[in-house]
């Protein structure tokens, strides 16, 4: 019999515990917290610092990997709603999804019931689609994502031109959001090629209706290069690095803005 997911991680990592961390996605300059993106974490008992789900993501089955997103679901809806209610925080909460399970069964039913117990808008969730593996041409995906998206939940593509992200996925998904990784939105002031790039990227965004949103950033310069290119919500350690809930709830209640200059 297959171990569920937190016995296989136990394995190999060590045993422990699962918990979620939350960073910061931003409108630039002004600093509103207009997302939040849950990430796993898992800390172990006899390690001080938290495993990131790259020690072990790799080792699971498809079915454990669909355990472990039901529980972030779960938890990072249930979290934000708490969060919600202490500090009149109005934005989205954001929740990896491997490509691979965007055809399961239970991907929609399972949503539709956590969003309907905790009482969180579907607008504001994204499914951010990690593309470390393959998105099956399947019946099923087209009706899930499809589903999903009638019922307002955002779809996202995570590192847009990495892995297997490409304009397929693209035209295939209809996103509402593309995230540019680390590659694309860094010294954009010293690389012509690549801020001719995202330049293009977000102008195709715009014509698409399609937020581009741009991660790992990490100094000031590279977001303002992004600003001027027209770009404004952004994510990465300029901002602030994946913090528990707690702290973004004492953060938000004192009126928090993250300028990152």
């Amino acid at each position: 019999m297959e171990r569920d997911v937190f016995s296989e991680i136990a394995v190999h990592t060590g045993s422990g515990s699962p918990s979620l961390v939350y960073q910061p996605q931003v409108r630039y300059p002004g600093g509103e917290v207009v997302g939040l993106e849950a990430l796993f974490r898992w800390r172990a008992d006899t390690a001080p610092r938290r495993h990131s789900p790259l020690a072990f993501l790799p080792r699971l089955s498809v079915s454990q990997t669909s355990q472990l997103f039901f529980w972030v679901v779960d938890t990072a809806v249930a979290e934000a709603r708490v969060l919600c209610d202490w500090t009149g925080w109005q934005g989205l909460v954001g929740v990896n999804v491997e490509a691979d399970q965007l055809g399961d069964p239970e991907l929609v039913p399972h949503i539709e019931r956590v969003l309907a117990s905790s009482r969180w808008p579907a607008q504001r969730l994204a499914l951010e689609v990690t593309e470390r593996r393959q998105i099956p041409v399947f019946p099923s995906v087209v009706r899930n994502i499809h589903a999903l998206q009638q019922s307002g939940v955002l779809i996202a593509m995570d590192d847009f031109g990495e892995g297997y992200a490409s304009f397929e996925y693209l035209k295939r998904l209809s996103p509402a959001q593309i995230k540019l990784p680390a590659g694309f939105t860094t010294g954009l002031d010293r690389d012509a090629r690549n801020r001719e790039i995202v330049r293009s990227l977000v102008a195709l965004g715009q014509r698409l209706g399609v937020q581009i949103v741009a991660e790992g950033v990490e100094k000031a310069e590279d977001a303002h290069a992004l600003r001027e290119i027209g770009l404004q919500v952004m994510q990465g350690y300029l901002f602030g690095e994946p913090r528990q809930l707690e702290d973004w709830a004492e953060f938000l209640n004192h009126g928090g803005r993250l300028r990152g200059d």
